[in-house]
């Protein structure tokens, strides 16, 4: 008989379907359930669902995201090497058609939406070094996680850290970072503070990037039951100069070259982002919690052309946004085998929008004024049933309420007035059945209804014409899975079926020069299969293996059968790890990555070629009375080929390609010391 325990963490809420009902009163806790690898383990056979969990290194040149999500079954990582721009994310299709950001995949950092009210989302705010954990979760029960929920991307700060004090230095031939750590662990109390400088030359021309950040966090027990949780995050990106993307001819000839519109237009951007979230959480018999959080994001950005005309939105964007909401939710264990979980939540943001004429580098005239505003009210429920001890049903509903409104104060003769207003009623459901079969061994198979509305980017332009694209509706797609999942003691193997048809999904109408349209494209069907391997070989050789095959293809007659473009057919991911002594706290790894081709456009007239690296890193531990010392030295694309790191799906002017670098030497060195 089993319950649930019901963390902010989206995946880990899955996992806690495999604690025995004597263990209610004792061990609930809301935010931090899997206290060994055995729990851990147990729950993920138990749980119906395809779920990922990657425990992080604490070593290494961490300047993207997506060097950390590599390897994750479903999840394609195409980082565009361009920090102006995010790091590239689609899960089994979703969020395939964004331009910039993320989007239809859900994201969170310590149970905190880093999604925006409209599904639309980044990391680059994120201080990835101090991520211990991230956990993926895709698959029917992904959608109870509301708008755009194709998936959802949990991270995790390190907890849990002796006190003490620590610094770090890594560089690359064009890539310098440093950090320091301070961290204090009490009996009902503990804190952390972590702050990082970041800088590179890029590896085209144009392509510099300097990054600021800082995170720090207080945990206190209240009570024996009753915790509070204090964080703050801070960025700030003064620099992120954007060389943009190349066409196939470009990068053929030269991928190391630099657009000329790039330099023309100084095309770049600056960020800066601060947040402050609260979370209050009780533990025992029905626990609950209540999270909130307000934070303000600026910025400003130069695209590739002047953005002249009275119509244009402009050149040279700035952003002034602010966000708060609030999440509420409290669980019953309503009979020994059945337990229940209502909760709400309610995220706003106010966005100053303006655009000006970008005059070659230098700002203009004013050709955008708009307030927007986003306004998301959820109501979702949770259930778990154990009938039997080989047998759980996990479901539930979510009732979402979305609300867009848009004020244009910029009206001049050939600029209309653009203000309007849109909102959606969408609803999700879900449910799935584990059943464990023997010891080591569960099948699962789910399915589930969710949606996607537009963001308040999408709805931006139309097509055709001046105006908001109201016309947009949300896209509906139905969801159905089905896997077997084995974990041994020195091994574990998931495999898992899924299929998935969309309804009105959006796809790109036009992109040219950072002016997006996007269109309802009718019905879309993505088919696959996805395979995770993890071996201990012998006791000082291990390897894990990830491999996605998906069809991701249009079946609305106008573009019957051609791919999505930026969805790869092929994914796959195998790691290597040697300690060769076990008395050496010495590891040697081995990465290979490889990605089929991907269409970038709807019809198909233009691919990028696949593209495969290999990677080598050597890692090394030192213990010398209370310092802890931590070596590193690593070699990416080991042979120097020539690869598209990430695609623009159909870009107008032909320029689709975001090259990859090509072999890159960084080394570095942490030192903690331990009190």
């Amino acid at each position: 008989m089993t319950h649930w325990v019901y963390p902010m963490s989206a995946v880990t809420l899955l996992f806690t379907a495999a604690v025995t009902a004597n263990e209610i009163a004792d061990d609930t806790e809301i935010e931090i359930i899997v206290v060994s690898a055995n729990q851990q383990q147990q729950a993920w056979l138990n749980t119906a669902a395809s779920v990922s969990v990657k425990t992080l290194p604490d070593a290494g040149l961490l300047i993207d995201s997506g060097q950390l999500l590599q390897g994750i079954p479903g999840l394609q990582v195409d980082s565009r090497a361009n920090f102006a721009q995010d790091t590239r994310l689609s899960l089994r299709g979703f969020g395939s058609r964004s331009a910039f950001g993320i989007r239809g995949i859900y994201l969170q950092q310590d149970g905190i939406p880093i999604s925006a009210p409209d599904g639309q989302g980044q990391l680059s705010s994120v201080l990835l070094d101090n991520i211990g954990q991230i956990e993926v979760l895709s698959g029917p029960l992904a959608v109870l996680y509301g708008n755009g929920a194709g998936g959802v991307i949990s991270l995790s700060t390190r907890e849990q850290i002796p006190g003490g004090f620590g610094s770090s230095i890594a560089a690359s031939e064009q890539q310098q970072q440093y950090q320091l750590r301070l961290n204090q662990q009490a009996e009902r109390y503990n804190w952390q503070v972590a702050a990082k400088h970041f800088e590179t030359d890029g590896f085209r021309p144009h392509a510099a990037a300097r990054k600021q950040q800082l995170q720090a966090g207080w945990q206190q027990l209240l009570t024996d039951e009753l915790t509070l949780k204090l964080n703050i995050n801070w960025a700030k990106d003064p620099r992120l100069q954007d060389p943009l993307s190349l066409s196939v001819a470009q990068w053929r000839n030269d991928p190391t070259q630099t657009a000329t519109q790039a330099e023309l237009f100084d095309t770049s951007k600056t960020t800066a982002q601060r947040q402050l979230s609260a979370t209050l959480q009780h533990s025992g018999q029905a626990p609950w919690q209540i999270a909130l959080w307000q934070g303000k994001r600026e910025v400003n950005q130069r695209l590739a052309f002047t953005g002249e005309a009275i119509s244009s939105a402009g050149g040279d964007i700035a952003l002034e946004r602010d966000y708060y909401g609030i999440n509420a939710q409290k669980k019953w264990q309503l009979t020994p085998t059945f337990s229940s979980l209502l909760g709400g939540a309610w995220v706003k943001s106010d966005d100053l929008r303006r655009g000006y004429v970008n005059q070659f580098g230098q700002r203009g005239e004013l050709r955008r004024d708009e307030v927007n505003l986003a306004e998301n009210r959820d109501l979702y429920w949770r259930f778990s049933y154990q009938p039997h001890s080989a047998l759980s049903i996990d479901g539930g509903l979510r009732y979402s309420e979305l609300h867009y409104q848009i004020r244009d104060n910029f009206i001049q003769p050939g600029n209309p007035d653009d203000s309007g207003d849109k909102s959606y009623y969408q609803q999700a459901a879900a449910i799935g059945l584990n059943y464990r079969f023997a010891e080591q061994w569960s099948w699962f198979i789910s399915t589930g209804k969710g949606f996607e509305a537009p963001t308040l980017a999408e709805l931006a332009y139309k097509p055709q014409g001046t105006g908001l694209n109201l016309a947009l509706e949300a896209s509906q797609n139905q969801q159905w899975e089905s896997g077997i999942k084995y974990q041994g003691q020195t091994s574990s193997a998931s495999f898992s079926l899924f299929s998935i048809r969309s309804n009105d999904e959006l796809l790109v109408a036009s992109s040219n020069n950072g002016r997006t349209s996007y269109r309802n494209a009718g019905n879309t069907a993505r088919d696959g299969i996805e395979l995770n391997l993890k071996q201990q070989l012998t006791t000082k050789l291990a390897h894990e293996l990830s491999l996605t095959l998906v069809d991701a293809r249009f079946q609305s007659a106008e573009l019957k059968d051609k791919r999505l473009p930026g969805v790869a057919k092929t994914d796959a991911y195998w790691q290597l790890r040697l300690q060769p002594s076990l008395q050496l706290p010495v590891y040697l790894e081995w990465r290979t990555l490889y990605r089929s081709r991907i269409a970038t456009t709807d019809n198909n007239t233009e691919f990028a070629p696949a593209a495969l690296t290999f990677d080598a890193s050597l890692y090394a531990k030192q213990q010398l009375s209370r310092w802890q010392l931590n070596y590193w030295l690593k070699v990416d694309n080991l042979t120097d080929r020539d690869n598209v790191g990430a695609v623009v799906v159909n870009q107008a002017n032909g320029r689709a390609l975001e090259p990859a670098p090509g072999r890159q030497l960084s080394g570095g060195l942490s030192m903690d010391y331990l009190w």
